[in-house]
């Protein structure tokens, strides 16, 4: 499977204490790199965290997610493609642009 920009995958979701964990969904923000690196956003279906995008069915442009959802544009991972459990799909262009712009707005991402 390739994976792009906008993948929803299932991975095994480290704690951030690293002594578990527990499969979730995240999103890609870009391509894995040659090692199978890729940087992603956690997802989450608890409505309450304020760094949070929310997600619905028209935001996928295939695909769909089990629950209402939100990224967590707080919450930034490296992970490896070796780790992904399940594709779930893929973010519509427009919802991709708004997970970067909030996660660039937080981060202070400067172009």
């Amino acid at each position: 499977m390739t994976l792009e920009p906008g993948d929803i995958v299932l991975i095994p979701f480290p704690y951030t204490d690293l002594t578990s964990h527990k499969r979730r969904p995240v999103v890609l923000l870009g391509a894995p790199d040659e090692r199978g690196d890729f940087l992603c956003l956690a997802i989450t279906s608890r409505q309450q965290h304020t760094q949070a995008v929310a997600l619905d069915p028209s935001h996928m442009q295939q695909g769909q997610l089990p629950k209402p959802s939100w990224v967590r544009t707080g919450k930034v991972y490296t992970l490896n493609e070796s780790l992904v459990a399940k594709h779930f799909g893929r973010l519509t262009e427009t919802a991709l642009r708004q997970v970067h712009s909030d996660f660039c707005m937080r981060m202070g991402c400067r172009r």
